[in-house]
């Protein structure tokens, strides 16, 4: 049986052909077979009435036979039938098939149905075997009677051979044209259904056609054909429609995911990765878009995500923190896992390292500040009880506790100014407006007043300043940055030579590669180079001693906080060089456009 359509189509069709020839052949021949026998009937009913007249004009017959058996051969030969008369007593007064001549006698053909049928009706017909001469004959008898005489029944028969070939011709011709109609349908009804089947065949190749290859659809054929085509064609341009939407909803959900500040991380339930961004990547086996698709247990390095994942599925909420070591780092994350859709888990990943660092920060810092601030209270708390015992002293017995206190509110005051200042600079918070302002005229203010500090009574000054030197930034930050990069060379360059000669600070102002600098260099203590990197965080000092200098009133480790903190803030950068004698600060600042 063919599988395809347009093969069962064609198979039907032959059947149904084929049932439709047989059947018609078999109802034709049987109602032609009956119109032979009605019409053959009707002839030799025919003869049989020409016969009589013959008779009738020839005289009534007797036994001698006015006509002869030779006689009805001559009618027979001209009728192309067998012509027998027949008495009513059943005897054969004449036969066509007999003559004279030694013929034997017929046998009496009373008994014969087509002659009893016609002595007692008029007429009979019947088909057999003749007796008398061994052939099948198709019999019509008909009988008639002149004046008072007895019947007489004239017969006529036709040999059946030639009613089996007239039969047989007018079969052959029926079957002929019912076979000739049938392959005339058939190949006809083929050419039909391979038109019919092929917008089908059409149909089916633009259906598995990529969206890409802009598939065509069949325009013609049947109705049906033609309206399946037209709503194939827009189902298609609706899906069409429908994945360019949605690739441009995952293109845009993927951008979000990749540009989000979080590490995202979709798992589907069977525990595969759908989706993962870029800031998972240190703690993931491979780049994100080659893991999509992959196992996510083998593809992740920290198994605190592995377990979260596994919670997540279970379609329960789990977070949790944790440290990662990437490399020589290490890092500080906080994930969270909660169940997404159809058994997926979405995974949620915060680098909280600066915020841990921030946090550890703080607290340093307000431990640090209540130690600092610890020694002047100290300090005046220890003058003040003093003070009270002293009631009846003299005014100069009491002036050294006085100036204690008033020294150590002053180291208070500055220490707080520098706190609020240092804050305000982390908070990114602007104190002032930005503005234009001359760099060289603010280097040349500030030599000028670090002159002014006594130790820098036997310190040599160098300076290579231009005479203008445009720069754009926020002048009371900078200002104080530089302030406390002089302060520091004085204090230190001071500690190593203290009033002998060597000590030299030197200033340079300069423009170069779109930025100004300013150096600050000089050939005090030094600075290790273990110790360079520490130096810019808060609180920080190489020697806390050294920092307390023998009148108590060192820094207190802000200063280089606050000149990064400053210059930073300004898209610029302070860098720290030393060695072979000398200490040299760098500060870099974009030149305004």
């Amino acid at each position: 049986m063919p599988r395809t359509l347009a093969g069962k189509l064609a198979a039907l069709l032959a059947l149904s052909v084929a049932l439709a020839a047989i059947l018609s052949w078999v109802f034709a021949t049987r109602g032609m077979r009956a119109e032979i026998d009605e019409l053959l009937t009707d002839g030799l009913s025919r003869d049989v009435g020409a016969i009589k007249e013959v008779l009738d004009s020839c005289g009534a017959p007797d036994k001698n036979g006015v006509i002869t058996s030779e006689e009805l051969a001559h009618w027979s030969e001209l009728l192309e039938v067998r012509i027998t008369i027949i008495g009513a007593d059943g005897a054969v007064l004449a036969d066509s098939s007999l003559t004279n001549q030694g013929s034997r006698p017929a046998d009496n053909h009373r008994d014969r149905p087509e002659v009893k049928a016609a002595l007692s009706v008029g007429s009979g017909t019947d088909r057999r075997y003749s007796e008398t001469t061994g052939i099948p004959y198709l019999y019509y008898a008909g009988a008639f009677q002149r004046g008072g005489e007895d019947q007489v029944v004239i017969r006529c028969s036709l040999p059946l051979s030639r009613y089996y070939d007239l039969l047989y011709k007018v079969r052959m011709n029926i079957l002929l044209a019912h076979v000739l109609s049938g392959l005339l349908a058939v190949i006809g009804g083929i050419i039909g259904v391979r038109r019919v089947a092929r917008p089908i065949s059409e149909l089916t190749e633009a259906s598995r056609a990529r969206p890409s290859a802009r598939p065509r659809y069949p325009s013609g054929g049947a109705l049906e054909i033609e309206e399946l085509s037209r709503a194939m064609k827009e189902g298609a341009e609706a899906r069409e429609r429908m994945m360019a939407e949605l690739k441009d909803d995952h293109d845009q959900l993927l951008t979000v995911v990749q540009s989000a500040p979080c590490g995202l991380m979709l798992v589907g339930a069977d525990g595969k990765i759908n989706c993962a961004n870029g800031a998972l990547a240190p703690l993931l086996r491979d780049a994100p878009e080659r893991l999509e698709g992959a196992d996510a247990d083998g593809a992740l390095r920290a198994p605190e995500l592995i377990g979260l994942i596994a919670k997540g599925r279970a379609g329960e909420f789990h977070e949790a923190s944790f440290e990662f070591r990437y490399g020589t780092a290490e890092r500080c994350y906080h994930a969270r896992a909660l169940p997404a859709g159809q058994r997926e888990t979405l995974l949620i990943l915060d680098d909280i390292t600066e915020r841990s660092r921030m946090e550890e920060a703080r607290k340093t810092f307000v431990a640090d500040a209540g130690h600092e601030l610890r020694t002047p209270l100290t300090s005046i708390s220890v003058a003040a009880e003093l003070l009270g015992g002293m009631a009846d002293s003299t005014a100069e017995a009491r002036a050294p506790y006085i100036e204690e206190i008033m020294r150590q509110r002053d180291r208070m005051t500055a220490l707080v100014d520098d706190l609020l200042l240092l804050s305000k600079l982390e908070s990114g918070v602007p104190g002032s407006a930005a503005r234009g302002f001359d760099l060289a005229e603010m280097a040349r203010s500030e030599i000028n007043e670090a002159k002014k500090n006594p130790k820098s009574g036997h310190i040599a000054w160098e300076a290579d300043i231009p005479d203008t030197l445009a720069c754009y930034g926020r002048p009371e930050e900078l200002r104080r940055s530089i302030a406390n990069l002089m302060d520091n060379s004085v204090k230190y360059t001071y500690r190593r030579y203290a009033d002998g000669p060597g000590g030299r600070v030197s200033i340079s102002v300069r423009e170069e590669g779109g930025a100004c600098i300013l150096k600050v260099t000089d050939n005090g203590t030094g600075i290790p180079k273990e110790e360079a990197g520490r130096l810019f965080g808060r609180f920080e000092r190489l020697e806390r001693d050294r920092a307390r200098d023998g009148g108590g009133t060192g820094g207190y480790g802000l200063g280089l906080a606050i000149v990064k903190t400053a210059v930073e803030s300004h898209g610029g950068k302070v860098t720290l060089n030393s060695g072979d004698g000398l200490t040299e600060f760098t500060i870099t600042l974009p030149l305004p456009r």
